[in-house]
């Protein structure tokens, strides 16, 4: 029984290490918060001039890129699976209009968060949300493209402009 135990354990490690390996070559570890913009200028070739502004929940996390210009952009993303899941995994992006023009709304059924980024072109320098008994209010600056990740039941959201003119958001489900 002694001989035996020395040759069990290098077989479970070996079983644990391939197992290990296997989950991170099938993807289903996640990229970590920490690492999320590395991840993001890699997979999606974005440039190190450019600028990367995001926000991340414990089950969602989202970005943009953009250069110093503001003459393109490209949007990411990530959800966190429940279950066996040590980090993100890239859910969507790219470049589309309502990023550049408006604020797009992402949703994801079974997430309790929503993302909402924009280039900002309609200058929102507030954001309200009222869950019914209070409003709290957070101050945006006007002249930056912004990915707020927020809870789907924080209450009514609003952005305003410059002129304190509620701006519309798209909703674009994932």
């Amino acid at each position: 029984m002694k001989k035996l135990f020395p040759k069990i354990i290098p077989g479970i490690l070996l079983i644990c290490i391939l197992f290990v390996g296997f989950l991170y070559v099938s993807d289903n570890i996640g990229v970590s918060a920490k690492n999320l913009e590395a991840d993001i200028r890699s997979s999606q070739k974005i440039m190190n001039d450019w600028t990367v502004e995001g926000s991340v929940s414990d089950t969602m996390a989202a970005f943009i890129s953009y250069p110093q210009d503001k003459t393109s952009h490209t949007f990411s993303v990530y959800i966190n699976r429940p279950g066996l899941s040590f980090g993100y995994f890239f859910r969507s992006g790219g470049n589309i209009v309502a990023v550049e023009n408006y604020i797009a709304e992402y949703t994801m059924e079974g997430y309790n968060e929503r993302a909402f980024i924009s280039m900002n072109s309609q200058k929102v320098e507030r954001l309200e949300i009222d869950d019914g008994n209070d409003i709290s209010v957070t101050n945006m600056d006007s002249s930056k493209p912004f990915a707020i990740v927020l809870p789907v039941n924080a209450g009514s959201i609003t952005f305003y402009d410059e002129n304190g003119n509620s701006v519309e958001c798209y909703t674009q489900p994932l």
